[in-house]
């Protein structure tokens, strides 16, 4: 069964999954409730850099795209960089991600397409053993048969 990761297994590097998707405000809870354990093995006020991979998210409800925009938002002070890969098939949900990162006005979080892009930026602030981890994280994540523009659109509830 698909579900939402957060792990902070390398340095400074944390990593989110997000395979289940977010229909509710809930479930963008649970990942930043997530995200928070992460970052808390990390000393007080250290930065993190993000990588997320949207590649298999479903389209989020309007509810949970606005509640993932105020959350995201709230943890810009300490993100020192955050990248976001998603799936160029499709767009309606890399349209919802772009406005996302916009709206969360953080001049370092980016949408990528292209996982060597996302890596080569990353890269630059990464330590060695994190851009290894990420390169690995990256690999696990790829696109699994089947995936369509039509299984990423939110289901009804």
């Amino acid at each position: 069964m698909s579900k939402n990761t957060a792990n902070l297994s390398v340095g400074r590097l944390l990593e989110v999954r997000a395979d289940a998707g977010y229909r509710t405000a809930s479930d963008v809870d649970a990942i930043f409730e997530a995200i928070g354990r992460e970052v808390s093995k990390l000393p007080p006020n250290a930065p993190h850099i993000t990588v997320v991979d949207w590649r298999h998210c479903p389209l989020m409800s309007p509810e949970a795209a606005e509640h993932m925009l105020k959350k995201i938002a709230g943890i810009n002070s300490n993100t020192l960089r955050s990248a976001a890969l998603a799936s160029d098939s499709a767009p309606l949900a890399v349209l919802q991600f772009v406005r996302l990162i916009r709206d969360a006005k953080l001049p370092d979080r980016k949408l990528f397409t292209n996982p060597n892009e996302l890596s080569s930026w990353l890269a630059e602030v990464l330590t060695a053993s994190e851009r290894a981890r990420l390169a690995t994280f990256l690999a696990e994540g790829q696109a699994a048969p089947g995936v369509s523009e039509s299984s990423l659109r939110p289901s009804a509830r």
